[in-house]
């Protein structure tokens, strides 16, 4: 799949998405609406209640009027007395029950009209930012008063009743934003393990290939007269057949074995092992090329306890294939320094370099299978990129793990700590 067919991809699965995130929040908010205008209207009902009932409680709406009459404009809030009070308050109480207001905090004054501070404060069926407000002004004619009925909680009434929609709303489109992000990092994970793979079927066909061509062109050499009749020459040409036919061999297997390991299709013969001749071994084979290239090998094998059960044939090749990267990542003159020291329950082998290093995105993929740092070059560095993944899945095979510290331009150390048991 082609960058630009991902992008239009992502693009319109973005755009589909804010998409429904505002049609969600705008739902919500016309269904806040909607429970705000339903409870306007319960409080309208209540209220024709409430003024039914003092209608009929001639006893009530006397002594009220009473008091009315005597405040005569003194006090703006006609003060009450408390069995009056309690009077009204309990039908108030009663006919928001009736009417499924009972969560509904309120408290209630009547104001007097004819009191010089009387003002119209009164915001009939809107909501404040502090509180909202009912009035009722033809309870007690023909007085000029006015029952003020002040809703404490309305708002967080509203939203309380809203509470479970809101929730499942907003965790539905948490969930559709997080399996968003999810699947935009399963294609880009995707996409990278197809170039990764493409890159390795090519760098694949480019190591092939330099064998399989020696190899023709031996052949060729030997169907000649004038080698036919040479037995030395014949001879050279077959031991280039012969090791060409070994390296190609080695590189195939190399490919087999790693997939066989991440099946887990292998088994550690654990024996009895010095680290130190394991390293020792290891140095051995890339010495030679090492100083071919005018570089050296340092080492410091400070460890005092050096034996440990492990597969004496992978742990070879893990050191190898560390000592192989440390000098095909030196430009030149390749100067590494291997070291060993112990911990309270094991073992640590550091192999360091002095090469091109690597950047902290590449730190991050560099135990990946086919990954491959390059310094530019299509196919400057050659290999698979399968080396460090056998590297970790070995060392994690043997219950130990390997950290990377590197800096670019000032080369890279890995660190490889192997438990006693």
């Amino acid at each position: 799949m082609n960058k630009r067919r991902i992008f239009l991809i992502i693009t319109t699965c973005a755009f589909a998405l804010i998409g429904l995130v505002i049609l969600q929040v705008i739902w919500v908010s016309n269904a806040i609406d909607l429970r705000a205008s339903q409870l306007n209207h319960r409080i309208r009902l209540a209220s024709y209640d409430v003024a039914y009932k003092l209608k009929n409680d001639s006893v009530t709406r006397f002594r009220v009027r009473q008091t009315i009459a005597e405040n005569d404009g003194k006090n703006l809030v006609v003060n009450l007395n408390k069995s009056d009070k309690e009077k009204l308050g309990s039908i108030l109480t009663n006919e928001f029950r009736f009417h499924q207001l009972s969560d509904l905090k309120f408290d209630f004054e009547i104001i007097d009209k004819k009191h010089k501070s009387y003002t119209k404060s009164c915001v009939d069926n809107k909501y404040g930012n502090k509180e909202h407000a009912w009035c009722l002004d033809k309870l007690f004619k023909p007085e000029k008063v006015e029952l003020r009925i002040f809703f404490l909680n309305s708002n967080e009434y509203v939203y309380a009743k809203m509470n479970g929609m809101m929730f499942s709303s907003a965790g539905l489109v948490l969930l559709v934003i997080i399996c968003f992000g999810l699947t935009l990092q399963t294609i880009f994970k995707q996409k990278k393990l197809s170039d990764m793979t493409t890159d390795f079927i090519n760098n694949m066909t480019h190591e092939l290939k330099t064998p399989i061509s020696t190899i023709s062109l031996a052949s060729n050499m030997l169907k000649k007269p004038l080698i036919l009749g040479n037995p030395d020459k014949i001879v050279h040409f077959s031991e280039i057949i012969h090791e060409e036919n070994r390296k190609l061999q080695m590189q195939v297997e190399q490919v087999l074995h790693l997939a066989k390991l991440e099946r887990g299709d292998f088994g550690l013969n654990k024996i009895q092992t010095n680290i130190h001749q394991v390293i020792q071994e290891a140095i051995n084979t890339l010495d030679l090329q090492v100083k071919t290239r005018g570089g050296k090998i340092k080492c410091y094998l400070n460890a005092l306890q050096v034996n440990l059960m492990a597969d004496v044939t992978h742990l070879i090749n893990v050191v190898s294939n560390l000592l192989d990267n440390a000098n095909k990542y030196s430009p030149e003159y390749p100067e590494i320094i291997v070291s060993t020291h112990n911990k309270e329950d094991g073992i640590v082998i550091v192999i360091e370099d002095k090469g091109i290093g690597m950047s902290k995105d590449k730190q991050k993929h560099i135990f990946e299978k086919f990954y491959r740092v390059t310094t530019g070059n299509v196919h400057d560095v050659k290999g698979f990129g399968i080396g460090l993944a056998y590297v970790k899945l070995m060392v994690d095979a043997h219950r130990g793990h390997i950290q990377l510290h590197s800096e670019l331009g000032k080369g890279s150390k890995f660190e490889v700590f192997l438990p006693f048991q």
